[in-house]
């Protein structure tokens, strides 16, 4: 696939995540003044730690991909931290409880709660397991490039107030935001198992969907790390179903599920 190709299917998937409208007075507290941007986050982001191993670092390339996150002190980041804190404070305890065991999922498990009833068990599943497996390490190698690059931080570094329900302690390196790996991961795999599943296509993407939004109400992640995971999802997707080397892997997935007669 081009560069233009790519960019485009970027462009238009991300041109369908509108931001939402947030009026709610939550009871946040900002400086008065607009904080400038520094020229270096206080922490620095880890270097990364994953290797691509079928698509190619042009293919990452965070220049060409993404927007860069709103500033630090603009109203739109302002607002993105309210919406988090108003999400926590007015979700029901299921929403919230979902949302902890999301971030203690961040597998290929994720599928469990949606496509478990109807017999998807990836103990049963070696080839497809194998696919989303590859599919997660190129995800943590893509969302690795781009967390670096923009060093975002994370909205509870903004609000005390925001609760944090990662296993991980308070949120993971403060600086590491944009996009959400979590919900990079839900649209890589979600993507390639609604091509190889299209009858479930919609209820695996409204998992995607979901998963990626549990981000905020745990409190790591703002709405456009959220809408900013599902471009870099897409595009990582996309590019593997375009590529020679990973086709093997579709390929027995597909043959896999058609067995099992998942693939209706």
């Amino acid at each position: 696939m081009s560069k233009f190709a790519r960019l485009a299917a970027a462009t238009v998937v991300l041109a369908t995540f509108a931001i939402p409208a947030f009026a709610q007075n939550a009871p946040v507290t900002f400086p008065a003044e607009p904080v400038a941007q520094p020229a270096a986050p206080a922490e620095l982001p880890m270097a990364p730690k994953h290797v691509l191993h079928y698509l190619s670092p042009e293919d990452i390339d965070p220049i060409t991909l993404l927007p860069p996150p709103p500033a630090d002190g603009s109203d739109q980041q302002k607002g993105e931290v309210a919406e988090v804190l108003h999400m926590q404070q007015t979700a029901s305890k299921e929403r919230l409880d979902q949302a902890v065991w999301d971030d203690r999922h961040e597998s290929s498990e994720l599928w469990i709660p949606t496509l478990g009833p109807i017999g998807f068990d990836l103990t049963k599943l070696p080839a497809t397991a194998a696919m989303l497996d590859a599919a997660m390490s190129e995800r943590d190698a893509a969302a690795d490039v781009v967390k670096v690059y923009f060093g975002r931080s994370r909205p509870w570094t903004f609000d005390d107030n925001i609760q944090v329900c990662e296993a991980a302690g308070r949120g993971g390196s403060k600086v590491r935001s944009y996009p959400s790996g979590h919900g990079t991961l839900a649209y890589v795999q979600g993507i390639l198992l609604a091509r190889l599943m299209p009858s479930k296509g919609q209820i695996i993407m409204a998992r995607a969907e979901d998963y990626a939004e549990s981000r905020m109400f745990c409190g790591v992640h703002s709405r456009s790390d959220i809408r900013a995971s599902a471009v870099l999802g897409t595009t990582v997707a996309t590019l593997l179903l375009h590529n020679a080397a990973f086709k093997p892997l579709i390929d027995s997935a597909r043959a896999e599920l058609s067995a099992a007669g998942l693939n209706r």
